[in-house]
């Protein structure tokens, strides 16, 4: 037995030990502050999102119904809404994009029928929308998401100028 190879003393263990234990902890506090940024992007990503969502939902509409025509605002059971009307196999169809329950929605029904404000289809969470007629036939749009962040754009139906 060689002596020099046999000797073990308990700091040996200790030290081990304390640097398993550092170890450790690093990692728990690596994961606990990964955690808490990982956390912070999804949600703005999920505010952004809503907004860029309904942006885009509502601009995209804009670009279906590109005729004077086709766009107005109107009242839907007390509440302003975006409408597009359109002509499928010779009937009239209607879409409402307008602002329910803390929701975006859009109600797509028959022209002739009566639209249930409650019957449309969740599109954002949002706070606040708002539409208005603007200048020379441009629709101002605002939509506020639930943090407070403010979005506000203009659409204008057909050729511009030509209102």
């Amino acid at each position: 037995m060689n002596p020099v190879f046999s000797r073990k003393h308990s700091m040996d263990s200790l030290a081990t030990l304390l640097l398993f234990a550092l170890y450790v902890l690093f990692l728990l506090f690596l994961l606990l502050f990964g955690a808490a940024g990982y956390q912070a992007s999804v949600k703005n990503l999920d505010t952004n999102n809503n907004l860029y969502t309904a942006a885009s939902y509502i601009t995209t509409k804009f670009r279906q119904h590109d005729q004077d025509s086709s766009i107005f605002i109107a009242d839907l059971q007390g509440t302003n809404a975006l409408c597009f009307q359109e002509t499928i196999n010779k009937k009239n169809y209607s879409t409402y994009i307008y602002f329910y329950d803390n929701h975006l929605k859009e109600l797509f029904t028959a022209a002739d029928s009566q639209a249930d404000i409650s019957m449309g289809t969740s599109l954002a969470e949002l706070n606040d929308f708002t539409v208005s007629m603007e200048y020379n036939g441009f629709y101002k749009i605002t939509l506020t998401d639930s943090r407070g962040q403010t979005s506000s754009f203009s659409l204008h139906a057909g050729v511009p100028g030509e209102s």
